[in-house]
């Protein structure tokens, strides 16, 4: 009791320490108020348009999970800054700019001065490990900024993390640097000579948990544009048949998300010459190969679907699903013109989680796998 009463004062003290450093947070401004805020829209294959901010000297400041601020002389700058907060039916929002933490709390970690440009691809706590959301909300960025900058002259790229392999080796696909990387673990607030940062590819609406069920078309055309090309060769005459393994995953470990009769499972499809692959032990190049040549994908929903993106048109993806999981891999699967099946079960065991739609242990039918499989 008394540790935690000591604490709270302690974060009381050095809160007001930072706030007389760094000064309040006064207000906030439209990126058109300023001149020292220069904005380019460009548009991408399927005609979405989106904006690139750049900010002379400006400052940037994020908690990591939900809120990064754009600042420009202590006032918050509207369009590159969000402020993630749960809403109706629990569905996450971009909330008003208003309810930016740096109002409340100011900017409370030491100021690091960055002597050139920084790219900040940073998109809320689900980007810092996340493999979905680095490759639908980090990711992109890159293809973004492209259009209108030359990435080869950006000093800095301003990472939500950098501590999953998959992080470190789509980076090293994409030819960045590892002395230009730089992670928001370390780097919690800055100011660049340039800072640029991006509208959200995916978060169109400001509904993010509503957006993320349709992940915009020119996004799989830009990963399988950018990886695809360094990755393949297709001289394969037998086709993967792959079960996605998510045993070991951070999910299963709550537990939060899992087969119940998942050993019954993978004994039939192994028969069946299916491999059982666990994908956080394998390289993103031969990920991206297993896809490709994949002539059907099984699994419990997840972020390992994300690499269906991969895949040549007409791959059969069989989805193991709770009766709540979100549409994200069906409508993913549609866009990207592959051969999308469900098998779904209603929880039988509910486990306390934030997010109800991604609880519960699931049971499924052997038969109904059977018939799927043999259609």
């Amino acid at each position: 009791m008394i540790k935690k009463y000591l604490k709270k004062i302690f974060k009381k003290i050095s809160y007001g320490v930072f706030f007389k450093v760094y000064g309040v947070i006064e207000n906030s401004i439209e990126h058109s108020e300023d001149n020292r805020i220069k904005v380019k829209i460009i548009t991408t294959e399927n005609e979405l348009s989106y904006r690139i901010y750049t900010i002379s000297n400006g400052r940037l400041y994020t908690d990591r999970i939900q809120d990064t601020a754009a600042i420009l002389e202590n006032k918050i700058i509207k369009g590159p800054s969000f402020q993630l907060r749960k809403g109706p039916g629990a569905h996450i929002f971009n909330s008003n700019i208003g309810d930016n933490i740096v109002f409340s709390k100011g900017t409370p970690r030491k100021l690091r001065n960055l002597n050139g440009s920084v790219l900040s691809l940073l998109t809320g706590g689900a980007g810092n490990n996340n493999y979905w959301h680095w490759l639908f909300d980090v990711l992109p960025r890159f293809g973004l900024c492209s259009k209108s900058t030359n990435l080869n002259k950006i000093d800095y790229f301003l990472l939500p993390s950098l501590l999953k392999q998959f992080q470190k080796e789509t980076l090293d696909s994409l030819n960045i640097p590892e002395y230009k990387r730089i992670s928001s673990e370390k780097f919690r607030h800055i100011q660049a000579k340039e800072l640029i940062m991006t509208d959200h590819p995916v978060m169109l609406s400001g509904n993010a948990t509503k957006d993320i069920l349709n992940i915009p078309g020119w996004i799989s055309l830009w990963l399988r544009n950018t990886f695809l090309n360094q990755t393949i060769i297709d001289n394969k005459k037998t086709k993967n048949k792959i079960y996605i393994d998510r045993n070991d995953t951070n999910s299963n470990l709550l537990p939060q998300r899992i087969i119940i009769n998942e050993e019954e499972i993978k004994k039939y499809l192994l028969d069946k010459n299916f491999t059982i692959v666990k994908l956080h032990e394998t390289k993103f190049i031969n990920q991206i190969n297993l896809f490709y040549d994949a002539e059907c994908v099984i699994g419990l929903h997840g972020g390992g679907f994300g690499n269906i993106v991969f895949c040549k048109p007409g791959t059969k993806i069989i989805e193991l699903k709770s009766s709540t999981a979100s549409d994200a891999i069906k409508n993913l699967a549609k866009k990207n013109d592959l051969n999308y099946i469900s098998l779904e079960a209603k929880a039988e065991e509910i486990y306390k989680f934030e997010f109800p739609n991604q609880q519960g242990g699931i049971k499924i039918s052997i038969s109904s796998l059977i018939k799927v499989l043999e259609n």
